[in-house]
């Protein structure tokens, strides 16, 4: 190879290097991402996680307090890039599983997953399996490209660890392209048994949307209380502030009530699992897509390409 090919092959490969290594983000800037991230889902995270998280070289960090617990830890899953766990979880409930939290994983600066956690509980009563942490409920996952993936995860027993901490799909997932629009629907033989739900260990102050009708708004925070008025789905509400309140609904959302004001100036209180942050994914309406997708492709499948896929 002549000199000059040398040098122009060289400096190619710099400038691809340079460019690698420009698109990285080192560890220090990881937690204002996370802060974006989490912001969607109006959670925020506090300036001494951050300097607990500098603390540790960007290992771990918790910070606890009567009310709530934030941890962030490395964590590891076979065959997945996830590599950091941000993890929140409500102190104020008392018979509360001590492993429950609502679950942010991501690859380095980027969103992977939103979940729930769960104690992974053996059927076959094998004690060598005890205390391992399971992803259960409905799921939020992100591509390299940040496309959607609606899906739900169970904890049913298995044979292995890795099996055990493996993502355990159940019902079915939703997939999502930029413009939001459902391009494939995986329906999946197993029911889930933990229930396809969100977790909420508190709901932050700031705007939500109710994800259903008849969202009843309360005088009181119980469902015994006084209905005050019945919101339509997508109605738009302030929370002022979440009363740790909690109320357990057979196949609903985990979550307290909070107390709320609606645009009309009237305050109340609302149930924490009928609610969406604005930038959440609308599930209920996914859903909805999902399903006429599903219908309209098994009509015309003879036309089209048979995307419904029965695992």
């Amino acid at each position: 190879m002549g000199t000059k090919k040398k040098i122009f092959v060289s400096l190619v490969f710099l400038i691809l290097n340079f460019e690698i290594a420009a698109d990285e983000v080192h560890k220090s800037e990881y937690f204002s991402y996370w802060s974006k991230e989490l912001k969607k889902f109006n959670y925020s995270l506090p300036d001494e996680l951050k300097d607990r998280f500098f603390i540790s070289n960007f290992d771990n960090a918790e910070i606890k307090t009567e009310r709530i617990s934030i941890i962030i830890n490395k964590v590891s899953f076979p065959n997945e890039t996830i590599n950091y766990g941000i993890f929140i979880r409500s102190n104020a409930i008392s018979n509360l599983a001590s492993n429950v939290y609502r679950a942010f994983y991501f690859q380095n600066e980027k969103l992977s997953l939103v979940t729930s956690t769960a104690l992974y509980i053996d059927g076959l009563k094998r004690y060598d399996f005890g205390g391992i942490i399971v992803r259960v409920g409905l799921t939020y996952e992100y591509d390299d490209h940040g496309h959607l993936t609606i899906s739900c995860l169970d904890k049913t027993t298995k044979k292995t660890f890795y099996e055990i901490v493996a993502k355990q799909y159940c019902d079915q997932s939703i997939e999502l392209n930029d413009e939001n629009s459902v391009v494939r629907v995986r329906s999946y033989q197993s029911n889930c048994n933990y229930g396809c739900l969100r977790y909420f260990p508190y709901l932050e102050p700031g705007d939500y949307f109710t994800v259903k009708n008849q969202v009843n708004l309360r005088k009181e925070p119980t469902s015994k209380s006084e209905v005050l008025k019945s919101l339509v789905k997508d109605t738009k509400i302030k929370i002022i502030e979440d009363t740790f309140k909690h109320e357990y609904f057979q196949g609903q959302d985990a979550a307290n009530w909070v107390k709320v004001r609606i645009e009309d100036g009237g305050e109340g209180f609302i149930y924490g699992g009928f609610l969406r942050a604005p930038f959440e994914p609308d599930f209920v309406l996914i859903r909805e897509k999902a399903a006429k997708w599903k219908k309209y492709t098994v009509k015309n499948k003879k036309g089209l390409k048979f995307q419904v896929f029965i695992i």
